[in-house]
């Protein structure tokens, strides 16, 4: 597992030195700060998508629930409600898509992967009921200035970040809750031949994960300045490739015989890759697919090592002596 924590520190070093290399702007602090802000929402993504994929599973409709959440604030500023209102009716919501999925997955024991990958059309769908294709924005200066796009010198969005990676590493290190997430992850049996409800576990997850995806969305706005049904399209692979850079196969595919720990650090340092092959292939000038190519030759670099402990092995015949 040292080995993989490396490498995924060392594919962002290599990153970075090539960016800057190509444009030495790329560590400009004007550009670092850019960085920064442009890529809090992804930071506290991650922080949702850690907590599920720790505990062993999978949510790929974190994508729709930001577009979800981020359009019902949007409608609900637009209509005048209070901001607070609405960030929290905008909490709420996210929590109850994780608590929809969770219970789906855990209460009727359904895959994950089939359950998000329906439940991802299912928030797609209420978005665009809710949106009926506008854009909502002229949102008001207290949104606006989460991000620092409006009147604040200290944005709430830095702190929010900050928070949540705090929060994550607290959660696993000192509570009963996140060691029994990260245990569930590791062996599931292990814990139901205990006696420890697995599906409570498996729903707090879901419900905490979705709680990020809904502050990602609140974010993402903020930063934006609009809401459409949209806004979360592609954020899962986004997810899903950063996780696939922490952690190779380890993550994605189950078998028992693997032993599945991943530094929780890895998972901001695959988001930051990803993040940071955008922003250079930006500043570069290059067209927007070489970072789509680039994107997909570091995530194939960081599963394909890890894929032989998942292939079935051969049994070798006996030869006859």
């Amino acid at each position: 597992m040292r080995r993989k924590c490396n490498s995924t520190q060392v594919i962002l070093l290599i990153l970075v030195a090539v960016f800057t290399v190509l444009n030495p702007n790329f560590l400009s602090p004007f550009n670092l700060y850019n960085f920064l802000m442009q890529n809090e929402y992804r930071i506290v993504m991650i922080t949702g998508l850690a907590i599920i994929m720790l505990g062993g599973e999978i949510d790929l409709s974190l994508g729709y629930q930001i577009s979800l959440v981020g359009i019902l604030i949007g409608k609900l500023l637009t209509a005048d409600v209070p901001v607070p209102i609405c960030i929290l009716m905008g909490l709420a919501a996210g929590c109850c898509c994780g608590l929809l999925n969770g219970f789906l997955i855990a209460g009727l024991n359904l895959s994950s992967v089939i359950v998000t990958l329906i439940t991802q059309k299912l928030f797609q769908g209420i978005s665009y009921l809710l949106s009926k294709g506008m854009t909502y924005s002229d949102f008001p200066e207290p949104i606006m200035s989460i991000s620092g796009m409006k009147g604040s010198t200290m944005p709430a969005g830095h702190i929010i970040m900050i928070l949540s990676i705090l929060f994550l590493e607290g959660m696993f290190c000192f509570t009963i809750l996140g060691k029994n997430i990260l245990s569930m992850g590791y062996d599931e049996q292990v814990l139901r031949q205990n006696g420890i409800p697995v599906g409570k576990y498996k729903l707090s997850a879901y419900i905490l994960g979705s709680f990020f995806f809904a502050v990602a969305a609140l974010l993402l706005i903020s930063r934006q300045g609009l809401a459409v049904s949209n806004m979360g399209n592609g954020l899962e692979v986004d997810g899903m490739f950063a996780v696939c850079i922490a952690g190779g196969a380890s993550l994605i595919l189950k078998n028992s015989e693997v032993k599945r720990r991943v530094p929780i650090s890895n998972f901001y340092l695959g988001i930051l890759v990803i993040a940071v092959i955008e922003n250079g292939m930006q500043l570069s000038g290059s067209i927007q697919y070489y970072q789509y190519v680039i994107t997909s030759v570091v995530v194939l670099y960081s599963v394909i090592p890890t894929l032989p402990a998942f292939l079935p092995k051969k049994q070798e015949k006996k030869q006859k002596n």
